[in-house]
């Protein structure tokens, strides 16, 4: 499941003569070129000077909201930009989905509401709302709100596979109760009769988007009562088919349940909240917020280290977003080159992804990257980000389809996100520093690929892993199949997916998904903001975390429509978790160190000998893991 914002996105007529200007090449017919390449300037110089005009309210909204809001009230910027699409949702009742970052919630919710709009969510410095478009500049104008931007959206890490597969998996399901396949190939099913564990005394929690079907899955016997956290309860059935999961390898855990989706912060104090009013255990979760930071920790990841601080075990999915090793990344990140070439019409100053002594602006795109949405973050503390990266994705043709330009004059986020139309061919994406100083970058197209195309090369590396999953003490989960293989090509072209060994054990020649993310992970902030090497936030400052950690199973049965079988590493994050409940229940007094200790020392190594940025250690076994924590057999 995919849930993303609406961004900036403007196709200003920037013809093929235009870009062969910026390549060198001559063209044909100069005078068309020219007047071509001045109303292509004209367009991207009107949206380039929107930023240079910005109002002390407008410095405060994303430029999609600014953009929005000038192009329906001045016709002469319209009519100079005639395809432009900011790409905000305004619904018919003139209204927009933000966010809003304020220093007193309640007083801003209050405003928002005498405005005339509907509020969402609002604790802890934030406001989630539906917000009419007009209403935007008063909003943002007021002394405690410091930001107001498109709400940002989350995705879960579930795939859907081949529709015949999935038809023939929902006869099955529909015949007779659904046991995970990972029981078996985990052993959890071995396990609980050798050494007589089963999850008693144990509580594991899960968030993800809702739990639509349960009732219909407590009535068919596939899960037992559910402690759902009050309001809570979200919409979709991801959260159905994790629970049954768990349920089925560690069958007396007890079980919780929160929504991830009503937004970033509401995410941010669910985790708390499973812990503290939940009494959770083991919390478990398959989401991530786009604009979650690579390089610091920000509020679900700084939430995630309070609950481990309190001795919670955290699992979480690791992403589906490809891996270098497999050739499936979607994810560059690297030192910010200077690139002594100008992209046409745009100022400031290109990077160049070619390390070599040729220059190359961009990076192409595969044909499944069409309607994904791109990321780009720079080494800049969160909330605190005084140099200025600006994102562009252009066609083939050269015209700029898609942008993101956020002004960052020091107390903005480092971060842009556009979206790749979901129609043509022969996108790329470009990344260019307005102003400001040279930084560590990281672009990714979630879910997508960066490919050879004509002249282009292709420029990808590993370490996609992110955000809270990414966490210090979190368990980030990659995926390997256990059962049926994934069952359509990521791209095509692409080599058959593997299949799991289930009836079978895993063992060390199974293989995971190639969709399955990477790591490791780079950072160059402590959670406050201050930077982890004080004046070094390139390549060779910061950090590194080993992540993912571990690698459990995903291509399981559920009872659930829409997740049978249920592939992704949000099936192989609750498979952990239901693991490490079986653990606890073994040896109650177990510390959150052994359970990791016991958890990594006996998993099997599946990549290269000992640590590997795919899987982590290995995949996790229950029998295995319970022997390594000292549990005797009964």
């Amino acid at each position: 499941m995919v849930r993303f914002s609406r961004v900036a996105a403007h196709a200003v007529p920037l013809t093929v003569g235009a870009l062969l200007l910026t390549t060198g090449v001559s063209a044909a017919q100069p005078s068309t070129v020219d007047a071509a390449a001045a109303r292509t300037e004209a367009g991207i110089n009107a949206l380039q000077g929107i930023k240079k005009s910005l109002t002390p309210a407008e410095r405060k909204q994303s430029s999609q909201l600014v953009v929005e809001k000038r192009l329906r009230a001045d016709r002469s910027l319209a009519a100079k930009l005639p395809d432009y699409r900011s790409g905000v949702g305004v619904s018919t009742a003139g209204t927009v989905s933000v966010d809003i970052a304020a220093s007193r919630d309640q007083a801003v919710a209050d405003a928002v509401k005498a405005a005339g709009g509907t509020v969402r969510y609002a604790a802890g410095g934030a406001v989630r709302a539906d917000l009419p478009l007009g209403a935007v500049d008063g909003i943002a104008g007021r002394a405690d709100v410091a930001e107001v931007r498109p709400a940002s959206q989350a995705t879960t890490w579930s795939e859907q596979g081949n529709r015949d597969f999935r038809e023939a998996a929902a006869v099955r399901a529909a015949a007779a109760t659904q046991v995970s396949e990972g029981d078996k190939a985990h052993g959890a099913d071995a396990a609980r009769a050798t050494y007589g564990v089963s999850g008693s005394g144990v509580k594991v929690c899960v968030l993800s988007d809702g739990v639509d079907s349960l009732a219909k899955s407590q009535s068919a016997g596939e899960l037992p009562t559910v402690d759902v956290l009050s309001g809570q309860k979200g919409s979709g059935d991801e959260g159905t088919a994790m629970l049954e999961i768990i349920h089925d390898l560690a069958p007396n855990a007890a079980l919780g349940f929160a929504t991830a989706f009503t937004s970033e912060a509401s995410f941010a104090a669910n985790i708390r909240a499973l812990r503290t009013t939940g009494h959770c255990t083991i919390i478990v979760d398959d989401v991530s917020y786009f604009d979650e930071s690579p390089f610091q920790d920000t509020q679900v990841a700084q939430a995630v280290n309070d609950v481990t601080a309190a001795g919670v075990l955290y699992f979480s999915s690791a992403g589906n977003s490809g891996n270098a090793t497999d050739g499936t990344s979607g994810y560059y990140e690297g030192d910010f080159r200077a690139s002594p070439s100008k992209i046409s019409g745009i100022t400031g100053t290109p990077h160049d992804f070619d390390p070599s002594s040729t220059t190359q602006n961009f990076d192409a795109l595969s044909a499944g990257s069409l309607g994904k949405p791109v990321t780009l973050f720079w080494s800049d503390p969160w909330g605190k980000s005084a140099n200025d990266y600006d994102l562009f994705i252009l066609n083939s043709s050269g015209s700029v389809v898609a942008s993101s330009e956020n002004g960052q004059s020091g107390a903005q986020n480092p971060y842009e996100i556009a979206s790749v139309p979901s129609t043509g061919s022969g996108y790329k994406v470009a990344v260019v520093k307005y102003s400001g100083a040279d930084r560590f970058i990281a672009l990714n197209v979630i879910r997508g690929r960066f490919v050879a195309s004509g002249s282009l090369k292709a420029f990808s590396t590993n370490g996609v892993t992110n955000g809270h999953s990414a966490a210090a003490n979190a368990f980030s989960v990659a995926a390997a199949p256990a059962g049926p293989a994934f069952g359509r090509p990521l791209e095509t072209g692409d080599p058959a997916n593997p299949a799991g060994p289930y009836p079978g054990l895993y063992r060390a020649s199974s293989k995971w998904e190639r969709f399955s993310s990477d790591g490791k992970r780079h950072l160059f902030y402590n959670a406050d903001g201050s930077a982890i090497t004080p004046g070094n936030v390139s390549s060779t400052g910061g950090t590194t975390r080993n992540k993912p950690d571990i690698t459990a199973a995903d291509g399981v049965a559920t009872s659930v429509t829409g997740f049978q079988p249920f592939f992704g590493t949000s099936a192989a994050a609750p498979h952990a978790a239901a693991i490490a409940a079986l653990l606890l229940s073994g040896k109650p007094t177990a510390t959150p160190a052994q359970i990791r200790s016991a958890l990594v020392s006996s998993a099997i190594d599946l990549g290269a000998p000992g640590f590997d940025t795919v899987t982590g250690t290995g995949v996790i076994m229950a029998g295995p893991a319970l022997a390594a924590l000292g549990v005797q057999p009964k």
